[in-house]
C-alpha cells in the first residue's frame, strides 16, 4: 500500500505532457518566443482558475480548453513552439504577419480540432510535407500558408482534406505544376495560387469541378493554352485573377453572365478577339483589368451602366473607335486607365462630373483629339492625370490648373497653348512637347512638393524666374528648346544661379536656349545631381569648381556654348560621360 501512495505521488507531482495545464502551455509558448512584450499580461502570477482565458489573443471552451490563438501583427519571432501541438482542443491558430520561421510545423498535426491556420506573411521556408494531407484532420477548413518561401511542389495529399474550403498558397516559391488533385476539394470557396515558380502548363481542366469556387487566383502562375472557359459555369465566382501568364484565345462570352462576379483581373497575357458582351449580367463588377493584351475592336458601351465599377483598365490593347461617353457617367468610378489603346475621338465632355471618387486618370499615347474636359476634378480627389502624346489642343482648363489633389499631371507631346495659373500639389508636372508659350509663371514656386518639373520643347519666353529657386524638393528640372533669356537672373551672370539651392536636384536640363553668363560654381555642389544638360546655349566663361561633391554625375552635357580654359581634373576623372 506504501509503494502504490509513493508511486501515486510521483504521478502526480509529474503529470506526462499531454496533461499539462493550458496556461502552463501558453507559458510555454511565450518562454520559447523569448518573452515578448505584447504577451506580458501571460503571467503565472494569476492563479484564479480559467484567468488564462482572458489572457489577449486567447479564447477557450466552458470547459477551459484553448481554443482561439490570435496572434496576428503581434510581432512574435522564432519558430513554432512544440507546446502549441499540445492545445488539444485548438480551433483556429492565426499567426499571420509576424517574424516565424523554420520549416512546416508538423508538430500543429496533434491539434486535431485544428479547423483554421493562418501562417501567412512570415518566413517559413523548405518543402511542404508530403503527408499535409494526411496530418491534418479532415475538418480543416481554412489553410493560409502565402507569403512565406515554401519551395517544391504542391502536395498531392492535400487533396484529402475534403472539408477545405480555403487554401491560400500565393507568394511562395512553389514549382511544378498545380496538381489536378485539387480538383478533388469540391467545398473549395478561395484557391489561391498566384505568384510562385511553376512550370508552363496549363490550368488543369478537371478544375470545372470547383463549381462552389468564390474566388480563383492564379496569377503568374504560368498557366498557357486557351481562357479557361469552364470558369463561365462556376456561378458563385466573385473574384476571378489570371493576369500575368500566356493565355492565348478570346474572352467567353459567358464572363460576363456571371452575375455574382466583381473583380476581373485577366491583364498581361496573350489575349486577342473582341469583347463580346451579348447578355451582360454581370452588373456587380468593381474592377475589369483586361490591360496588356491584344484586344481589339471598340470598348463595350455597356461598361458605362455598372454602377460599381471603381476600376476600369484596359490599356495596351488593339482598341478602336472612341471612349463610350457612358464612361463619364459612372457614379463610382476611382481609377480609368486607357493608354496605348489606339483610340481615337475625343475625351468624354462629362469626364469627372459625375465620379466624385475619381482620382486616377490615364489617356496617354492614343489619337485622341479636342480639349480637356473642364470637370476633371469636380470631385476634387484627383490625384494623376496622364494624357501626353496625344493631339489634344486648346488650353489647359484652369479648373484643372487649381485641382488643389493633382499630384501628377503629364501633358506632353499634345497641341496645347498657354500655361494657366497654377495652384496644384505635384509631385510631377510635364508638359513638354506642346505650344505653350508666355512666360513660366513665377507662382510655380509655390509648389513646394513638386518633385519633376518638365517643360521642354515648347515656346515659352523671357526669363527663368529666379523664385524657382525656392522649390527645394525638385529633383528634375528640364526646360530645354525654349527661347529663353536670363535676363533677370542675378548673382553671376546670367545662369540661373538659384538652382544652387535646390538640393535635392537630379537631373538638370536646360539646353538649346539662349542662356547666357556662365555656369554657376554651385551646381558641382549638388549632391544628388546625376545628369546636367546644358548644352548649345550661348554661355561664356570657364568650368569653375570650388568645391566638388556631385558624386552621383553620370553625365555633363556643356557643348556647342562659348567656354573656354580648361576641363576641371575632377570632371575628367571622375565616371562621368563628358561633352
Amino acid at each position: 500500500m506504501l509503494v502504490a501512495c509513493v508511486l501515486h505521488h510521483c504521478a502526480a507531482a509529474q503529470p506526462r505532457p499531454e496533461a499539462v495545464g493550458e496556461a502552463e502551455l501558453l507559458l510555454e509558448i511565450k518562454r520559447a518566443w523569448g518573452d515578448p512584450p505584447v504577451l506580458a499580461a501571460w503571467s503565472a502570477s494569476s492563479s484564479a482558475a480559467g484567468a488564462h482565458c482572458r489572457w489577449p489573443y486567447v479564447r477557450c471552451d466552458s470547459a477551459g480548453r484553448v481554443t482561439r490563438l490570435a496572434l496576428d501583427n503581434t510581432d512574435v519571432a522564432g519558430p513554432i513552439p512544440n507546446a502549441i501541438g499540445n492545445l488539444s482542443g485548438l480551433v483556429y491558430l492565426d499567426l499571420f504577419n509576424n517574424s516565424i520561421v523554420g520549416a512546416f510545423p508538423t508538430v500543429l498535426y496533434r491539434c486535431r480540432s485544428l479547423r483554421y491556420l493562418s501562417l501567412s506573411e512570415n518566413y517559413l521556408g523548405g518543402e511542404l510535407p508530403d503527408d499535409i494531407g494526411h496530418g491534418f484532420a479532415t475538418n480543416m477548413s481554412t489553410l493560409d500558408l502565402s507569403g512565406n518561401y515554401f519551395n517544391g511542389s504542391i502536395p498531392t495529399s492535400l487533396s484529402m482534406l475534403r472539408n477545405l474550403r480555403h487554401l491560400v498558397l500565393d507568394n511562395n516559391r512553389l514549382i511544378g505544376t498545380i496538381p489536378v488533385e485539387l480538383s478533388e476539394l469540391t467545398s473549395l470557396q478561395t484557391l489561391w495560387l498566384a505568384y510562385n515558380w511553376f512550370s508552363p502548363s496549363e490550368l488543369p481542366a478537371s478544375f470545372k469541378n470547383l463549381n462552389n469556387l468564390v474566388s480563383l487566383s492564379v496569377a503568374n502562375c504560368s498557366l498557357i493554352g486557351n481562357f479557361p472557359s469552364y470558369v463561365v459555369k462556376m456561378p458563385k465566382l466573385e473574384g476571378l485573377d489570371l493576369s500575368s501568364n500566356s493565355l492565348t484565345g478570346s474572352i467567353p462570352l459567358g464572363i460576363w453572365r456571371l452575375k455574382k462576379l466583381q473583380y476581373l483581373w485577366v491583364s498581361d497575357n496573350k489575349l486577342t478577339g473582341k469583347l463580346v458582351v451579348d447578355g451582360f449580367a454581370a452588373k456587380r463588377l468593381t474592377i475589369i483589368d483586361l490591360s496588356e493584351n491584344n484586344l481589339n475592336g471598340t470598348i463595350p458601351e455597356v461598361f458605362g451602366r455598372l454602377q460599381k465599377l471603381e476600376y476600369l483598365v484596359l490599356s495596351s490593347n488593339n482598341f478602336s473607335g472612341e471612349i463610350p461617353t457612358s464612361i463619364s457617367q459612372l457614379p463610382s468610378l476611382i481609377g480609368l486607365s486607357l493608354e496605348e489603346s489606339r483610340l481615337t475621338g475625343t475625351l468624354p465632355y462629362e469626364l469627372g462630373n459625375h465620379s466624385p471618387a475619381l482620382s486616377l486618370v490615364g489617356v496617354g499615347d492614343n489619337e485622341l483629339t479636342g480639349r480637356i474636359p473642364e470637370r476633371l476634378c469636380a470631385g476634387g480627389q484627383l490625384s494623376w492625370f496622364n494624357a501626353s502624346n496625344n493631339r489634344l489642343n486648346g488650353s489647359i482648363p484652369v479648373s484643372l490648373a487649381s485641382c488643389a489633389s493633382l499630384q501628377y499631371l503629364v501633358l506632353d507631346n499634345n497641341q496645347l497653348s498657354g500655361l494657366a495659373t497654377l495652384n496644384l500639389r505635384n509631385n510631377k508636372l510635364s508638359g513638354s512637347g506642346n505650344n505653350l508659350n508666355g512666360t513660366i509663371p513665377a507662382s510655380l514656386s509655390k509648389l513646394q512638393n513638386l518633385q519633376y518639373l518638365a517643360l521642354d520643347n515648347n515656346i515659352l519666353t523671357g526669363t527663368i524666374p529666379m523664385e524657382l529657386g525656392e522649390m527645394t524638393s525638385l529633383q528634375k528640372l528640364s526646360l530645354w528648346n525654349n527661347t529663353f533669356n536670363a535676363d533677370g537672373c542675378n548673382l553671376i551672370g546670367d545662369f540661373p544661379s538659384y538652382v544652387v539651392r535646390m538640393s535635392e536636384l537630379v537631373e538638370l536640363g536646360l539646353s538649346y536656349n539662349l542662356l547666357t553668363g556662365s555656369i554657376h560654381p554651385g551646381v558641382w555642389g549638388l549632391k544628388k545631381l546625376q545628369q546636367l544638360d546644358v548644352s548649345r546655349d550661348n554661355l561664356t566663361g570657364g568650368i569653375v569648381v570650388c568645391s566638388f561633391a556631385a558624386t552621383s554625375l553620370t553625365m555633363v552635357d556643356v557643348s556647342y556654348n562659348h567656354l573656354t580654359g580648361v576641363i576641371p581634373e575632377v570632371l575628367g576623372t571622375w565616371r562621368t560621360s563628358l561633352t
